[in-house]
């Protein structure tokens, strides 16, 4: 027997900040910050805070009112990022019909 992969769905609205682990797929709003520690992050809702990205993988396609904070990680931004795009380490690509405030890397 094959083993199935999970997938965990948040939809609906969150308040407060949100930590993930595991593989998810985002369709509602965060009022407050995203972290992402491991797995596959898959954004197409929005985030109002920042996301900040520890280690895995995202693959933006929302709205982050925020900055985007790749520390380690790998990141795919096809949405909106308002503030600022900070590359610290890791991979990170930007699709040209993206709508990005800033683009940082240290």
């Amino acid at each position: 027997m094959c083993p199935v992969a999970v997938i965990k769905i948040l939809d609906g609205k969150r308040i407060g900040s949100v930590t993930i682990h595991d593989d998810t797929v985002l369709l509602g709003e965060v009022l407050g910050d995203v972290i992402l520690y491991g797995g596959h992050l898959e954004i197409k809702g929005k985030i109002m805070g920042n996301l900040v990205v520890r280690s895995g993988t995202c693959r933006h396609m929302g709205i982050v009112k925020g900055n985007l904070v790749n520390e380690r990680g790998d990141v795919e931004v096809f949405g909106t990022i308002h503030g600022k795009i900070i590359a610290k380490n890791g991979y990170t690509y930007v699709n040209p019909g993206s709508k990005v405030g800033n683009i940082l890397t240290c």
